[in-house]
C-alpha cells in the first residue's frame, strides 16, 4: 500500500509539473457567440508557438469579463469596445489597473432595425415617443445604450425609461421591434449573413438603420475611436438578388489585461504576463484571427465606409439633432 501511495503523489507531482506555467485564462463570453467559439480559438492557435496554452473561460459578457479579469491578474479578455468605454467612464478607478493590448482584429456593428422607421433622422424627431427594445441589462447592447446616452444626450438622453423594455436576448428584441410599430431593436453584432439574426430581419422585411453623428465618430479612449462608420454586408447574394450591404457604427472588439505591475514579482508569473501582451500587440493580425471554415471571410477585407458616405449621413444626423433642438 505504501509503494501504491508513493506511486500515486509521484504521478500527481509529474502532473503538476508538466502544467505550463504559462498557461493563462481568456475570458470571453457564451458558447454560442463569436467571442467564445470563434476569436478565442484562433487567438489561442496563434499563441501556441510561443509556448502559451490559455483557455477561453465562457462567461456572461464583456461586463462579466472585467469583473473576472480585475480579479485574476494574469488573464486577458475580450470586450465589446464601447460598452468597455462606458464602464471605464464610470469606474475610473478600476480602469487604471487594465490596459488595451489591441483593437484591430475585428468589430461590431451596432444595429438599430425597426418594422416601419427607416432613417435616424426620423427616430431623432421621434425620440420622446418611439420604443426601444434590448436584450439584457447585463448585455453589451444595453451598455451601448448607456454610452449612446452619455455621448449623444441631445438624443438619447431625451429617451425615458417607460420607453425601454428589456428582454432575454437579441433575437427576443427583434421579434418584438419587427411586431410592432415605431420600436427600435438595439443589437451589437459581427457581421455575419450566415447568422439567424440577420437572416430573420431579411426575412421579415425589417429595416436597418444607420446609426450615426458625429459626437459618436469622435469619441475616444486612450486615443482610440470608440466607434467607426462601416458598410457590411448582412445578407448574401444570391441567385436572383444583391447582397444586402448595411452602413452603421461599429465598435472594435479589444483584447484587454491588467497591468503588469499589478502582478507579484515572484517566479515566471510577471515576465509570461508581459510577453503575452508584447506578442498579442507585435504578431501579424491574420495570424490571431480564424484562417479556414465559414467565418474566415469576415476579417479578410476592410469595410470603413466612404469619406463622402460618411459626410452625408452625419450631415442629416446633425441636421436632425438641430431641428429638435429649436
Amino acid at each position: 500500500m505504501r509503494i501504491s501511495a508513493i506511486v500515486s503523489i509521484a504521478a500527481a507531482t509529474l502532473a503538476l509539473s508538466l502544467t505550463p506555467a504559462s498557461a493563462q485564462t481568456i475570458y470571453t463570453g457564451g458558447k454560442t457567440g463569436a467571442y467564445f467559439s470563434v476569436l478565442c480559438p484562433a487567438l489561442v492557435d496563434g499563441l501556441r508557438t510561443e509556448g502559451f496554452t490559455p483557455k477561453c473561460q465562457e462567461t456572461t459578457g464583456t461586463l462579466d469579463n472585467i469583473n473576472k479579469l480585475l480579479a485574476d491578474p494574469t488573464g486577458i479578455a475580450f470586450v465589446q469596445g464601447d460598452a468597455y468605454a462606458n464602464w471605464a467612464q464610470a469606474n475610473p478607478d478600476q480602469a487604471k489597473k487594465l490596459v488595451t493590448i489591441r483593437d484591430d482584429l475585428a468589430s461590431e456593428g451596432v444595429y438599430f432595425v425597426s418594422k416601419n422607421q427607416t432613417q435616424f433622422a426620423d427616430v431623432v424627431r421621434l425620440i420622446t415617443r418611439i420604443k426601444i427594445v434590448l436584450p439584457p441589462q447585463t448585455s453589451g447592447a444595453a451598455q451601448t445604450f448607456e454610452n449612446l446616452k452619455k455621448v449623444l444626450p441631445q438624443v438619447f438622453a431625451k429617451v425615458d425609461a417607460s420607453q425601454i423594455t428589456y428582454t432575454d436576448s437579441a433575437a427576443k428584441a427583434v421579434d418584438l421591434a419587427l411586431a410592432n410599430d415605431n420600436t427600435l431593436a438595439l443589437f451589437v453584432q459581427l457581421p455575419d449573413p450566415a447568422n439567424e439574426l440577420f437572416k430573420t430581419i431579411v426575412e421579415k422585411k425589417g429595416h436597418f438603420i444607420t446609426l450615426v453623428a458625429r459626437a459618436l465618430l469622435s469619441q475616444k479612449v486612450g486615443g482610440e475611436n470608440v466607434y467607426t462608420l462601416e458598410t457590411r454586408p448582412v445578407a448574401s447574394a444570391g441567385l436572383i438578388k444583391s447582397a444586402l450591404e448595411v452602413t452603421t457604427i461599429a465598435t472594435p472588439i479589444t483584447i484587454i489585461a491588467q497591468s503588469t505591475e499589478n502582478i507579484p514579482d515572484q517566479g515566471n508569473a510577471r515576465v509570461n504576463h508581459d510577453d503575452l501582451i508584447k506578442i498579442i500587440k507585435s504578431t501579424p493580425k491574420e495570424k490571431l484571427l480564424p484562417k479556414s471554415g465559414p467565418t474566415a471571410s469576415l476579417f479578410n477585407r476592410a469595410f470603413t465606409a466612404t469619406k463622402e458616405t460618411a459626410t452625408s449621413l452625419v450631415d442629416k444626423t446633425e441636421a436632425a439633432i438641430k431641428d429638435i433642438a429649436k
